[in-house]
């Protein structure tokens, strides 16, 4: 038994090195030796315009659904875009909000006296996907932008990222995906949130580089409006349109890439269960999509994304699940006996600590899981740094203490949330946003 553990935990930790090392090759291969014929250069650079007036008419889609709390954020952050006013387009789509997210909207049109460029559209709850195929029998602009009602661009992120499409002068760019941080983190838990976005940031600029980037987040994603539309607009049928528009994008040869100075800004969940409630779309989105594309899995015809990022999707449902299991097995479930046994004995800690054994160290004496876990290690932190650096965030910003359940605890989190998903996703069960 033990030996069929360490044969599963050996393979997940080699798996897993492989992909880290062609991220980091890919990396080097950027930043290092500079490469030049990649116009998106990895370096952190700071963003210079243009020469040429690039300013094409763009949509901004408002798909809101009760969200009295923020929308008027984001309607400001929206309005004070440095960005020609006679070339935007804003349209709110209230989606059958049952709170006062219309009003609010209405409140400040008017008090922006802003009806040139601003407008609303109302009807009942559909869901986001159709609100936005909605707005688009109306959007007539070069380019569309969808933008959360619970997220805040920067006032030079629009022109940042239709920067970046004018300099790669590719006609087959079909998204540009933005750089997404968390606003103002406060719980414990949005803070853990802030780690992971700098470094879901940093992974997103790396594989843009390769053509390899499966989602669109629904944060200020901007598209080029005539190819959504040829390819048919977003998937109803899907709890995930972000991802799937861009897997089908990938599917037709379209191109996605990442502006990495695109700063936009949004609201991570404050408590468990609203955080359980969005990964779990999350996941089961994801499933729905590598199971409807399931056959550019390892397909050469569509390049690395069809043999790195789409097998490493799949990767990370079964290393995900296998590693809460073990973690489970190792970590939980003795951890727990042993606070067991110390209320037994009345938390008499003395004999308590002198008898505790961690059973999951044997996991790490065998040296051949120990080289490639401590390598890892390694890339996992140089990842790390480097996310921070990338995001132009100060290392440690909110102290130690976040990175304690970080790198040991979070996982069982989003991997229970992950089992779950799994089971809802086996047996069909439909979720709204």
């Amino acid at each position: 038994m033990v030996a069929t553990q360490t044969i599963i935990l050996l393979s997940i930790y080699l798996i897993s090195l492989y992909f880290n090392i062609f991220l980091f090759l890919t990396f080097v291969d950027n930043i290092f030796l500079n490469n030049k014929s990649n116009i998106t250069n990895l370096k952190n650079q700071n963003y210079k315009k243009t020469k040429e007036d690039f300013h094409p008419t763009v949509s901004i889609l408002v798909p809101a659904f009760n969200e009295e709390k923020t929308i008027e954020k984001t309607l400001e952050s929206i309005y004070n875009l440095n960005y020609p006013k006679n070339k935007l387009d804003v349209i709110i789509i209230d989606d059958g909000s049952t709170d006062n997210t219309k009003q609010i909207a209405i409140d400040f049109i008017k008090k922006h006296n802003a009806y040139n460029f601003f407008r609303i559209l109302t009807h009942l709850n559909q869901g986001k996907a159709a609100s936005l195929n909605k707005a688009l029998e109306y959007v007539i602009s070069d380019f569309f932008a969808c933008l959360d009602a619970d997220s805040f661009v920067d006032e030079e992120t629009l022109n940042k990222m239709l920067d970046l499409y004018n300099k790669e002068n590719d006609k087959n760019i079909a998204i540009i995906t933005p750089a997404m941080k968390v606003h103002k983190p406060k719980t414990f838990l949005q803070r853990i949130q802030w780690l992971e976005y700098l470094i879901m940031m940093f992974l997103s600029k790396i594989i843009s580089s390769i053509n390899c980037i499966y989602v669109a987040p629904g944060p200020f994603s901007i598209y080029k409006t005539d190819i959504i539309k040829k390819m048919g607009k977003f998937d109803i049928n899907t709890v995930a349109e972000d991802q799937e528009i861009a897997y089908r994008a990938q599917k037709h040869h379209y191109k996605i890439k990442h502006c990495h100075i695109g700063y936009v800004h949004t609201t991570a969940p404050e408590k468990v269960y609203p955080f359980y409630k969005q990964r779990r779309r999350w996941y089961i989105g994801s499933m729905q999509c590598a199971y409807k594309y399931k056959s550019i899995i390892g397909n050469l015809k569509y390049g690395d994304f069809g043999l790195l990022q789409m097998t490493l999707n799949i990767f990370g449902f079964i290393f995900g699940i296998t590693a809460i299991l073990l973690g489970f097995k190792f970590l939980i479930f003795p951890l727990f006996k042993s606070i067991s046994n110390a209320f037994i004995v009345g938390f008499d800690f003395m004999p308590f600590i002198k008898t505790w054994k961690l059973t999951f160290k044997h996991l790490f004496v065998n040296v051949s899981i120990m080289v490639p876990f401590i390598f890892l290690l390694l890339l996992s932190s140089f990842f790390f740094i480097q996310s921070h650096y990338n995001a132009k965030e100060k290392l440690f910003k909110f102290g130690f203490i976040e990175l304690i359940p970080y790198f040991f605890f979070y996982f069982l989190l989003v991997g229970g949330i992950l089992l779950i998903s799994l089971f809802e996703f086996t047996f069909a069960k439909k979720h709204k946003w």
